[in-house]
């Protein structure tokens, strides 16, 4: 597949989901919409390299075609597309908000690309500020690259399998140190709403995260982060009531998150049939199904 010159452009269309709402369309123009600093936190987890061709996938979850081939696309483009988007979303955040990016390593051209390490450069050219790196740890396995050991039992045959993902915060400077953070202008009652439950606290307290991945029938995008990870994110990053805004919403875990934990959210989302099952599923905890 060729590269575009531009992505094509689709008009915006909003579809209510409790507390918030999804866009449909591409999420450039998406946050052109919102108003400056007016979202406390982001959290996504952008499409993957050329791995998944969304559109096909949608086609095929319609019955419109048997199955769906990559979508080749270059390495230099794809930065290019994300490093566009998240310049946008530092207009789009709050100074001493969060920008929290769920990446791993990208195969590209038969050799192992570390994207989750470049990808924290781009985002410190741009103006983010690097916090915190954490680990999720999938548990799961689903590649059986360690298999090659098991046959060629010789040094320089081993490729561990691939069971954990990287989380990325980062977070937007203020212009007063004292206001370098979520918490500064809150009240008494604010930090009272949203106190957080500590039992369990002492697994979650480390930057490894070990959290089951959603089984394939569980969703009905093809790379859901489950909704634990999402809950995680929101409760440690966001107070009741703040904007949560997820640019690459998939089938909306992070809006679910957000509406059980009583926060506003925003998902942008250019596949309509994802958008669906995220309206579906916050109407669901809405009619406390």
């Amino acid at each position: 597949m060729s590269e575009p010159a531009r992505l094509p452009k689709k008009k915006l269309r909003a579809y209510p989901a409790g507390r918030g709402e999804f866009i449909c369309g591409d999420c450039m123009e998406g946050m052109q919409t919102l108003a400056d600093e007016s979202v406390i936190l982001a959290f996504t987890s952008p499409p993957y390299h050329n791995a998944i061709n969304y559109a096909d996938h949608v086609k095929k979850l319609s019955g419109e075609i048997g199955r769906w081939e990559r979508a080749e696309m270059s390495y230099g483009f794809y930065k290019t597309f994300l490093v566009g988007r998240f310049k946008e979303l530092l207009r789009v955040v709050k100074q001493g908000g969060h920008n929290v990016v769920n990446l791993s390593p990208v195969a590209w051209q038969g050799r192992r690309v570390p994207l989750p390490f470049h990808f924290v450069g781009w985002m410190e050219e741009i103006g983010w500020r690097f916090k915190e790196d954490i680990i999720w740890e999938k548990g799961v396995v689903r590649d059986k690259r360690s298999g090659v050991l098991m046959q060629h039992p010789y040094p320089g045959y081993y490729y561990p399998s691939l069971a954990a993902e990287y989380i990325l915060v980062f977070q937007k400077p203020a212009g007063k140190k004292r206001e370098n953070n979520i918490y500064h202008n809150r009240t008494a009652a604010e930090k009272r709403a949203s106190r957080l439950n500590m039992e369990g606290y002492q697994e979650q307290s480390k930057n490894i995260w070990n959290i089951r991945p959603v089984a394939p029938r569980e969703n009905i995008h093809p790379c859901p982060f489950p909704e634990e990870l999402a809950r995680r994110v929101v409760q440690y990053y966001s107070y009741k009531n703040d904007i949560v805004l997820d640019i690459f919403s998939g089938s909306g875990v992070t809006n679910i998150a957000a509406e059980r934990l009583g926060r506003k959210h925003i998902g942008m989302e250019t596949e309509k049939k994802y958008i669906d099952f995220g309206v579906a599923e916050i109407k669901k905890i809405t009619r406390g199904v």
